[in-house]
Parts: C-alpha cells; sequence; structure tokens
C-alpha cells in the first residue's frame, strides 16, 4: 500500500488527520500527498488548530459534497 493510499484510508474515516498522524505512520510529506488528492478530485479540507503549528485534513463526506453544489 502507498503512503497516498494509506492517507486516504485514514481520511475517509472522516476523522480530523494532522501531520503528527502522518509521522506516526512514517509519512512525512504530507502537504504534498494532500495536494495530490485534491488534484485527483477528493475533495479535502484544511483546518489550522489554534495553539498548533500544523495543519489537520478531513475528507468531505458524499453528503457534505451534495449540500455544496
Amino acid at each position: 500500500m502507498t503512503q497516498k493510499e494509506r492517507v486516504l484510508e485514514k481520511l475517509r474515516t472522516g476523522e480530523w488527520f494532522s501531520t503528527v498522524n502522518a509521522v506516526n505512520m512514517c509519512i512525512l510529506r504530507l502537504g504534498a500527498i494532500i495536494f495530490d488528492l485534491n488534484k485527483e478530485g477528493h475533495k479535502i479540507e484544511a483546518r489550522r488548530t489554534y495553539g498548533k503549528t500544523y495543519s489537520e485534513y478531513r475528507l468531505h463526506s458524499q453528503q457534505e459534497n451534495k449540500n455544496t453544489k
């Protein structure tokens, strides 16, 4: 399983996924992977966590995607 597949699997849980989570899985370029997944058409939401120096990401659910169209 590639790093991109592993990240996508985690994002599909609907939970926020951070750089810290990625490093714990030995994935060091999460931003690049998120960029690639966005380019492939995945709708990924990003947020900055107050008091933290990293971003967190999650995949929009199908229901959320339908509501935004």
